[in-house]
């Protein structure tokens, strides 16, 4: 008797790849969106609250324990408008680290 199995198709996603995440509005509270400048300015990371980096300083965004985004902060913007909370906007050059 002979049976098979379909294998498990790898999933395409690469650290470079991953989801887009999705802004949080959770209670009206402040959230911080992370873009990189790399990848079209695609939205990498969402935090919720306030978090306000130095241009210029290191920034790493983790997606899991092996994908990491290591690059450098390159602006800050509050960003105000009507109906919605606040939200931070930190735009980031992010590069591969070595594998």
């Amino acid at each position: 008797m002979s049976t098979s199995r379909n294998a498990p198709v790898p999933s395409a996603s690469t650290s470079w790849t991953w989801p887009h995440p999705p802004r949080s509005n959770r209670y009206g509270a402040t959230v911080t969106e992370v873009l990189d400048s790399a990848s079209d300015g695609r939205r990498v990371a969402v935090i919720e609250g306030a978090v306000w980096p130095p241009v210029g300083t290191s920034i790493r965004v983790f997606e899991d324990e092996t994908h990491v985004r290591v690059g450098s902060v390159l602006s800050v913007d509050l960003v105000l408008e009507k109906s919605e909370p606040a939200r931070i906007v930190v735009t980031a050059e992010f590069s591969r680290p070595p594998a």
